[in-house]
């Protein structure tokens, strides 16, 4: 119980520490996101919107980066605790989350580029916090991010690149 409570930390970006951030498009409603997207959309307005902390929504979003899952990826506040109506991403099931539209395909490298420097400071943090072993875990947690993206992109046939269409020269 204990090694979950230290794995799960507070969002330090509350504590005021620098946090990664991708470029969203978010439609409000007062001080709610309505609808957000990757792309451009009618009265949306590009926000930068910060990673999670916590391991599951990390790895769930590295792997759609990959593009080893089709799972959709979410907006939602970070919470009360953040005067400035910060949001974060999230995945599905998240109370008063609002789904990203359009392919992350486009912006898949820099969601795996700030995923992995999210688990990076996740590791910061726990190292200045005075456990090492759990900076340890999750400073390995960002390698395996960095090694499943290589092995996405060496196993990715032509066809599956090019959706289906000939190429290489071959005709249909």
């Amino acid at each position: 119980m204990e090694d979950q409570e230290i794995d799960e930390i507070r969002h330090p970006v509350l504590a005021g520490q620098v946090w990664p951030v991708i470029g969203v498009r978010v439609h409000r409603e007062g001080r709610s996101p309505r609808a957000a997207s990757w792309a451009p959309a009618p009265h949306a307005v590009q926000e930068d919107v910060l990673f999670p902390c916590t391991w599951p929504e990390l790895k769930g979003l590295a792997q759609i980066a990959a593009g080893l899952s089709r799972a959709r990826v979410f907006v939602r506040d970070l919470g009360s605790a953040a005067p400035d109506r910060r949001l974060v991403l999230c995945l599905r099931g998240a109370p008063g989350a609002v789904r990203v539209d359009g392919p992350a395909a486009a912006v898949a490298e820099i969601l795996a580029a700030r995923t992995r420097a999210a688990t990076l400071c996740v590791a910061a943090v726990h190292r200045e916090a005075g456990r090492p072993e759990q900076a340890q875990v999750w400073r390995a947690r960002a390698r395996q991010i960095l090694k499943d993206g290589r092995a996405a992109r060496r196993s990715r046939s032509v066809r599956a690149t090019s959706a289906g269409l000939p190429t290489l020269g071959r005709r249909s």
